[in-house]
């Protein structure tokens, strides 16, 4: 019989064990945070949005794919095809940088792009148009940020407030 209760025991002992294991690293768990998702790949292609006015007077956005060469500078690559191929952008205007904060794609322009605009209402929303419709092509994008000298701009050509991130269009 003592030897029964010595295994009885024993038993108790290793049950308390387990039992202190199973909570300690269900709480452990339960803390530990789990890992960030993985980033979308890299895109290989995306599109730039020309603007186009049609048979019927109406603006309407041409779409072309642009072969992403290098994913690390693959906005740079396709906002400066954009200015190359638009027609919508002031002469001298440059794409001075590019970065991504929380889903806002931030395109810092030279000055250009103010000092030089002279269009009205129809080509400033052309441009702007024709910019968020372009980083709607990235999948984690989802506003927009005209910069022009690393500073926000108010307008183009005193149309459009620009003064906030602007939502891509899809």
């Amino acid at each position: 019989m003592n030897e029964a209760r010595r295994v009885q025991s024993m038993l108790g002992v290793l049950f308390l064990i387990i039992a202190a294991l199973a909570i300690g690293v269900g709480i452990w768990l339960r803390l530990t945070p789990a890992p960030p998702p993985e980033p979308p790949p890299p895109p290989t292609q995306a599109k730039i949005y020309i603007p186009k006015v049609n048979s019927q007077g109406e603006l309407t956005y041409e779409s072309r794919p642009v072969a992403i060469r290098n994913p690390e500078t693959a906005y740079k690559e396709v906002f400066e095809k954009l200015i190359q191929e638009s027609g919508v952008f002031p002469q001298g205007t440059r794409l001075v940088g590019v970065s991504v904060h929380n889903g806002t794609l931030q395109l810092n322009f030279s000055k250009e792009l103010t000092d030089n605009f002279s269009g009205g209402s129809d080509d400033e929303a052309a441009l702007v148009n024709a910019i968020s419709s372009t980083a709607g092509s990235f999948p984690n994008v989802e506003r927009v940020q005209i910069l022009v000298e690393g500073k926000p701009v108010e307008s183009l050509g005193g149309h459009i407030d620009l003064s906030q991130a602007l939502p891509v269009t899809r």
